[in-house]
């Protein structure tokens, strides 16, 4: 394992070496690119810079690997992203293991959204509104446009600067951002935030883009409103106020800007509800007493939508390995809405851990014959197919082939999603299963580029390419990553 807080402790580092500028002893002389930022960072650096950094993120924050959560987020944001003014489209999206209020969108299309917003938002629009406020950011370049303000600062100023904008874009959280604010110890707390021009300007057009999408715009002061009333009233403040501060002329600013477009706009439907309660039920610390809670909900017809409470039950009976009561719930739920994606999943994966393998797999065969690629379909069943058959007999047939197709379901995937970790990560282990000793160094490697520790995922090429023989053409392509990875490194390290 590499050493905690490599990533950080280099990462200024890594921005100078590979975006090189010119200082004299009072200013910058930086290159012009022919932007809007008059040359101080390009889209392609910041696309790197922000490549960097998701290795930052990921090798010290905590995110959920859930794929109805993750993929339900890629949807949304690509649904608002067709309605930005974004033109690169390279996004990728986190869903971070945190219960504080936070999203953050950073230089080169990293959106990330804490567990938190979706505990807290009451209507997809809302939900909705914070990733539009943050896409905004994006497409206008803001955090580029922070790090010009320090053209004629000197370089360490400036490089911390850029850092400072992008500890705020995680909103704080955890070890990552701790590590990240002691690499730029002294720097004042204002830098941490973004003006109230870019602010406005990120209302504004996340505003717009709410409405192009669809969604009903007054979500945007709606959201505001809801977490200043929270921060007046709870002994902590949600994380996104202290890096977006919202002012009661800022939600009437809002207001007054949603009211210039006509009603009719959406509240969202029903999967951000049930994403919702997802959440709430992967999080819950106690699975019994939420069990009790929904439980007494349904009951005492004390709740808005029985169809959710319900997905939540089911959901947590399934955790405490109450398959009665889950059997029951969805039963229900799926004599509803029998086309259901989430209903089906979470029916598959009953059956699967209450020991009808077989019965899940065949309920996910047959929705994939009209939901062809559907990246949870395939997931689920891949885990499904690797943890049945770690249970089975080494001599059945059958274990062989669960292992196969698992296999091959994650090779395809990896093909579909490569910059997901969780892919790879699955992967590996599905090789081992498998006996491919070969291809679980090759997805480690992977894993470990990905997650930001390069020592390790150095380390299992080497032992691939050892294991690779006289197989030139893997070799070849074996050779090839490492170099690449070595470059990266000498980037960083520099």
């Amino acid at each position: 394992m590499k050493p905690p807080g490599f990533f950080p402790a280099i990462f200024l580092s890594f921005w100078i070496a590979v975006f090189p500028v010119h200082a004299s002893k009072t200013s910058i002389d930086l290159p012009s690119l022919g932007d809007a930022t008059s040359g101080i960072i390009s889209p392609q650096q910041e696309y790197e810079l922000g490549r960097t950094y998701l290795k930052v993120i990921r090798s010290q924050t905590p995110t959920v690997s859930d794929p109805e959560l993750k993929d339900y987020l890629e949807r949304l944001i690509s649904r608002l992203a067709a309605s930005s003014e974004i033109i690169d489209h390279r996004l990728i999206t986190l869903v971070i293991d945190n219960t504080t209020i936070n999203a953050f969108a950073a230089p080169g299309g990293i959106v990330g959204v804490n567990t938190g917003l979706f505990l807290n938002a009451d209507t997809e629009a809302q939900f909705a509104a914070v990733l539009a406020h943050e896409l905004a950011h994006l497409s206008q370049r803001h955090y580029a446009r922070n790090v010009e303000e320090a053209r004629n600062k000197s370089l360490p100023t400036a490089a911390a600067i850029l850092a400072s904008v992008l500890i705020m874009a995680a909103g704080g959280a955890d070890a990552g951002a701790a590590a990240l604010t002691s690499t730029v110890a002294g720097l004042q707390s204002s830098r941490l935030k973004f003006s109230r021009q870019y602010e406005r300007e990120a209302d504004n057009m996340g505003i717009q883009t709410l409405a192009r999408a669809g969604f009903d715009p007054h979500a945007m002061p709606e959201i505001f409103e809801q977490m200043n009333k929270s921060s007046r009233y709870g002994s902590r403040p949600p994380e996104f106020l202290s890096t977006h501060p919202v002012t009661e002329n800022r939600i009437a600013d809002s207001r007054a800007r949603a009211d210039q477009f006509q009603s009719g706009g959406s509240k969202g439907g029903i999967d951000f509800q049930l994403m919702k309660m997802r959440t709430l039920a992967l999080s819950a610390k106690n699975p019994h007493e939420l069990i009790k809670q929904l439980s007494r909900e349904l009951e005492t017809g004390h709740t808005g939508a029985p169809n959710i409470s319900r997905y939540g039950l089911a959901l947590t009976a399934i955790q405490t390995r109450d398959f009665t009561t889950a059997a029951k719930q969805l039963d229900r739920l799926l004599k509803t809405a029998p086309d259901n994606l989430h209903y089906i999943l979470a029916r598959a994966n009953l059956d699967a851990n209450s020991g009808n393998a077989t019965t899940a797999l065949k309920t996910i065969d047959k929705a994939l014959e009209i939901h062809l690629d559907y990246y949870p379909l395939l997931a689920t069943k891949a885990k499904i197919l690797t943890q049945t058959a770690a249970h089975m007999k080494k001599e059945d047939p059958l274990t062989r082939q669960y292992q196969q197709d698992a296999r091959t379901i994650l090779l395809k995937l990896s093909q579909m999603r490569p910059e997901d970790p969780d892919i790879w990560y699955e992967l590996a282990e599905a090789q081992g299963q498998a006996q491919d000793i070969l291809g679980l160094h090759q997805a480690r490697a992977e894993y470990f580029f990905l997650t930001g520790n390069l020592d390790d995922a150095i380390r299992h090429i080497e032992y691939a390419k050892k294991l690779a023989g006289d197989r030139y053409a893997i070799k070849a392509k074996l050779d090839k990553k490492l170099a690449d990875m070595y470059e990266y490194r000498r980037k960083v390290i520099k």
